[in-house]
């Protein structure tokens, strides 16, 4: 009898055991299947730019530095593939870095789903980041139409060689509608940044060059394209060499 209790005892431990490690297998392989390859998309940064991206993290990794135009002996940084679960881009963090001697007050930049377009006749889905206030001075367009704003957004100050933090978890609902009428968020696996427009406190434009407005005609003056409101190689995020071959 005792016997009997010993092995039947022994079956229960080890069909235990069996289960346990199996349980283990079964869940490291769903972690597993939630892992895959990502990358995050950032433009190579131009010397004449106002704001650079310097790098994006997720948690406290950085999963891609900056991309800044070099020497042309030199090559580019290179997007960088890494591996992340399924809610990996309500954990990215992107830093923005203002290289110019003024105070940013509005910014938007745009985040893209390359795999929800073609390139043809399927376009891209993106979404939009905007932050801040258009300043009263240049609070129309380029052919002189008023621009609606939120009566409630106020200015942003994004001071001079300032970095600010941009949590995508944040916005990670709109995101979503924006991008899963096209695909599942959580199945993305490219992220693409595109920086947009910005606005300086004395109502200076920033769109591809800069710009300054007039409020008598209503009418936006270019500016020299090789201007910059500040040292650019001061301010530049740089390593020391580096030059702007695409100017």
């Amino acid at each position: 009898m005792f016997k009997t209790l010993k092995l039947v005892g022994g079956i229960a431990l080890a069909f235990a055991l069996i289960l346990t490690f199996t349980t283990h297998r079964l869940n490291s392989g769903a972690t597993a299947a939630a892992e895959a390859e990502r990358q995050v998309d950032v433009p190579v940064a131009r010397k004449i730019q106002p704001v650079v991206v310097t790098k994006v993290t997720l948690g406290n990794a950085v999963v891609q530095a900056g991309r800044f135009v070099k020497p042309e002996t030199a090559p580019l940084d290179p997007v960088t593939r890494f591996q992340a679960g399924d809610d990996w881009i309500q954990n990215l963090t992107i830093y923005l870095f203002n290289r110019t001697n003024f105070t940013i007050v509005y910014a938007n930049i745009h985040l893209g789903f390359p795999e929800t377009g073609d390139g043809l006749g399927q376009p891209q889905r993106s979404f939009t980041l905007q932050f801040g206030r258009i300043p009263p001075a240049a609070d129309f367009d380029q052919s002189g139409n008023a621009l609606p704003q939120p009566p409630a957004r106020q200015p942003m100050l994004f001071r001079s060689r300032e970095t600010i933090a941009i949590h995508l978890g944040d916005y990670i609902d709109r995101m979503r509608a924006s991008a899963e009428p096209t695909i599942p968020l959580a199945t993305v696996t490219k992220l693409g940044i595109h920086l947009g427009i910005y606005y300086f406190a004395d109502g200076m434009l920033w769109h591809g060059r800069y710009s300054m407005p007039d409020r008598q005609t209503f009418r936006w003056k270019p500016m020299d394209p090789n201007y910059f409101p500040g040292d650019m190689d001061r301010n530049w995020p740089g390593r020391p060499g580096w030059v702007d071959q695409m100017n």
